[in-house]
């Protein structure tokens, strides 16, 4: 084990070395050199004097070449409490510089505790003394280096402000494996008599893309029903009728996924057409806040909270007897109103909200 410094000549050597920072900029801006370093020789230590001449008589050593062993230097015989001196005293970027240059003031640096890097990270950033640390144990505090990165992210000026994601998957088409693909829905519509069992009426799937004229009737897809169901659901009121949607989809390692967006029964029916009741779309119960930012993100932009959901609709086809018409769309929906979803918040939800089967 190396010698340890008397502590009081350890403090000598650390006044030594402050007042030779002090004397740097004189020295370095002065016109006359002689003249300068004359006038320390009254205000400087006897120490810091014999140290500056040390650094005055200084020459550089010849170009070494890879092969030829590391010239030896007077810094590898000094104590190793004198090295850690040295390297508490200077800044980071100034260790950096002694750890480049120094192979003895790196393995010095690499002995040092931890703390020392710490506490300048608390001079630079005082919050993080309310971190909640025992004592001198760093046990669970990040590392110096990422603690720094990992403040400045945090506390960088800006404001907050959800950021609403882009799908990596397009909502009309997407190519997998050179073909292409797909987001499905599908619809089972079933019925109860009475006390009965429920049984599936009709079963059908669409690909999902724009309804209506110029997509005015929102993102979804429409069934055909088969014809006499519409009307016994208008005429039978001992006949229920539900729906179940599930939304499908390859992907991109070809595996093909499901979930299920929307189940529910009949809520209204007037003489316009059957609403079914509002039924929130299931959203993932891990994920990494994509899904909450896609919603926080609509809240922030419209001053409403508003819940992503499916809106089913079964309406008569006009002059056509006895033929309907099932309706799926997606909506941003609050108490008092809905709102169609646009294609990039239904690819959105489709990707970052829904829960998917694994």
């Amino acid at each position: 084990m190396a010698p340890q410094m008397p502590e009081r000549e350890l403090a000598c050597l650390l006044q030594a070395l402050e007042d030779l920072r002090g004397a740097a900029p004189v020295l370095g801006e002065a016109e006359d050199y002689q003249f300068a370093r004359a006038g320390l020789d009254t205000t400087l230590s006897p120490l810091a004097l014999r140290m500056l001449e040390a650094f005055e008589d200084y020459t550089l050593p010849p170009p070494v070449v890879a092969a030829a062993s590391r010239a030896s230097c007077d810094i590898e015989r000094f104590p190793e409490d004198v090295l850690g001196a040295l390297l508490a005293f200077v800044d980071l970027p100034m260790r950096f510089t002694c750890v480049v240059a120094s192979r003895t003031l790196r393995d010095a640096c690499m002995r040092l505790s931890p703390r020392l890097e710490h506490d300048l990270l608390l001079k630079r950033f005082p919050l993080l003394t309310g971190l909640p640390v025992t004592g001198t144990s760093l046990a669970g505090v990040p590392a110096p280096g990422e603690l720094f990165r990992m403040y400045q992210d945090k506390f960088n000026g800006e404001r907050f402000e959800s950021q609403q994601p882009w799908p990596s998957i397009s909502l009309v088409e997407y190519t997998l494996a050179g073909v292409p693909a797909y987001y499905t829905l599908a619809l089972e519509l079933r019925l109860r008599e009475a006390e009965g069992p429920w049984e599936s009426a009709y079963v059908g799937s669409r690909v999902i893309s724009p309804q209506g004229a110029d997509g005015a009737l929102g993102v979804g897809a429409s069934f055909s029903i088969p014809e006499g169901l519409y009307e016994r659901a208008l005429d039978h009121p001992h006949v229920r009728f539900s729906a179940n949607v599930m939304v499908s989809r390859r992907n991109q390692t070809g595996r093909v996924r499901f979930a299920r967006i929307y189940s529910g029964v009949i809520d209204h029916i007037s003489g316009h057409g059957i609403d079914f009741e509002i039924d929130n779309m299931p959203y993932a119960p891990v994920s990494e806040n994509k899904a909450l930012h896609f919603i926080r993100y609509r809240a922030d932009h419209t001053h409403n909270w508003m819940d992503p959901t499916l809106r089913v609709r079964w309406e008569p086809i006009h002059g056509a007897a006895g033929a309907s018409e099932l309706l799926v769309s997606f909506k941003w929906i609050t108490a008092d109103f809905d709102e169609n979803m646009s294609e990039r918040d239904v690819a959105n939800c489709l990707e970052h909200y829904v829960d998917w089967s694994e």
